[in-house]
């Protein structure tokens, strides 16, 4: 039994990661509460969105990309709200506050950003219409459906829960903040 125990947990941690047609983690264990394990698991063509996101943004911006997609392969938790964890990225990525540049800055009733200031790597304040229309923050990685404003977003809960971030389409109508590394 002593045997056989760590070979069924090395067999059960090798199904829970995903990998890219690049060889590229994806994410790794994936939430164990069936909403965030359905919504990260059912967003079309996740893959090709991501490796195009990352190919296609500036250097700093794939950078961002980048060190968002390890953290959340690696299922980090920083304790806090979606501003700790996205501040986490930009300094793991090597742009602290002083390295930071406000693009557009508006008040939460608008006016609203135009889509195409939007960049793989912005991190975005928006307002977050999926959840009783808070305020909200998150990186930009890529369109779903621009014609519906509609984004993947690097996305954590916050309000210090112990869960790590997910990739998640949100409605992005109602940027009133973009922040971008420099």
């Amino acid at each position: 039994m002593k045997k056989i125990l760590p070979l069924l947990l090395l067999l059960i941690s090798f199904n829970t990661f995903a990998f890219s047609s690049t060889g590229k983690k994806l994410f790794g264990n994936l939430p164990t509460d069936s909403d965030s394990y359905e919504k990260a698991a059912t967003i079309p063509n996740l893959e090709k969105i991501l490796d195009e996101a990352e190919d296609n943004s500036t250097i700093i911006g794939r950078k961002i990309l980048e060190t968002s997609r390890i953290m959340i392969t690696n299922q980090e938790i920083v304790l806090g709200s979606c501003w700790d964890y996205i501040n986490a990225i930009y300094n793991r990525a090597g742009h602290p506050s002083k390295f930071r540049v406000t693009t557009y800055k508006s008040k939460l009733q608008g006016p609203y950003a135009e889509p195409v200031k939007l960049e793989g790597g912005d991190w975005l304040y928006f307002i977050n219409h999926s959840y009783n229309n808070v305020e909200h923050s998150g990186v930009f990685v890529g369109w779903t459906n621009a014609t519906k404003k509609e984004a993947l977003i690097i996305s954590y809960a916050g309000g210090n829960q112990a869960k790590p971030a997910r990739y998640k389409v949100y409605d992005l109508s109602s940027v009133y903040n973009i922040i971008k590394g420099r």
